[in-house]
């Protein structure tokens, strides 16, 4: 992206929910992966809703202004996660509406209030929250990226409801906050974190015609599948066995089509505590 370094791009795939009144902050920490409490300035966090059984289903960026809390989230998906939102709310005093704020990103990062480093990694620049109005570039290129740094983003590249955070490597991105105590499905997290119970992992793969989607198989044996795919630079996020992996220089990793992929694990996945 050496070319777009300065262009801001618009993330239309994403949205703003407000999260307001009373109740917002406590409301919130209940059940998120991350911690919303003693927010500072210019701070934006990365989090998660789980299911019971420790299950994703929802990933977005948490910021405060005053008292009221804002979710960047998936636009496809926002009825989804309000809904899943207010079966939590029982008798809380808390508010969800959507926005009219819209999603930038980019590597220089504006002089604007609701302007923050990306939580994630370093690499993925700044995330903005506009009027709708500010011109920008499509959000090809930043997915781009995404892709060649191993970092997954929504539903379509984490299964909601089968995937735990592990799987898809947001337990190393900053998603979660292991000291704040309890949210949903935090003790199937905290217990695969402690046991070492991770088997698989997401991974940047490479090969011809990757189609997100594809399963992949080792041996003739079921690996892995596809989650995502910059088709210009041939590369992809997979999903697969670390053992599948650490055995590929003497069985190949195959796609549908019998054509090879190699795969590696991202740079700063540490892998000696997978």
């Amino acid at each position: 992206m050496a070319a777009t370094e300065n262009k801001i791009f618009r993330l239309d795939e994403r949205c703003v929910l407000a999260i307001s009144g009373a109740d917002a902050e406590s409301f919130l920490q209940n059940i998120v992966t991350q911690d919303v409490a003693g927010f500072k300035g210019g701070e934006l966090r990365y989090g998660c809703l789980l299911t019971p059984q420790g299950r994703f289903l929802h990933d977005f960026f948490i910021f405060k202004d005053g008292d009221d809390f804002f979710l960047e989230c998936e636009a496809a998906r926002k009825d989804d996660l309000l809904r899943r939102l207010k079966m939590f709310r029982l008798r809380a005093k808390v508010e969800m509406d959507e926005t009219d704020l819209a999603v930038y990103a980019g590597a220089e990062m504006p002089a604007q209030k609701f302007s923050f480093p990306d939580p994630r990694l370093p690499e993925l620049g700044f995330r903005s929250y506009l009027s709708s109005t500010v011109k920008a570039e499509p959000s090809a290129a930043c997915k781009d990226k995404r892709i060649s740094l191993g970092v997954p983003e929504g539903g379509s590249e984490i299964k909601p409801e089968g995937d735990t955070i592990a799987d898809v490597n947001l337990d190393k991105l900053n998603a979660v906050s292991w000291k704040k105590g309890c949210f949903v499905g935090q003790e199937v997290t905290a217990r695969m974190k402690n046991r070492g119970l991770v088997k698989k992992r997401l991974a940047v793969v490479s090969g011809e015609n990757l189609t997100a989607g594809d399963a992949l198989t080792q041996g003739g044996i079921a690996v892995g599948e596809v989650r995502a795919v910059n088709a210009a630079r041939g590369e992809g996020l997979a999903l697969l066995k670390l053992a599948a992996v650490e055995a590929a220089s003497a069985s190949p990793i195959a796609q549908p089509d019998g054509g090879k992929i190699a795969a590696r694990f991202p740079v700063w996945l540490d892998m000696e505590n997978p």
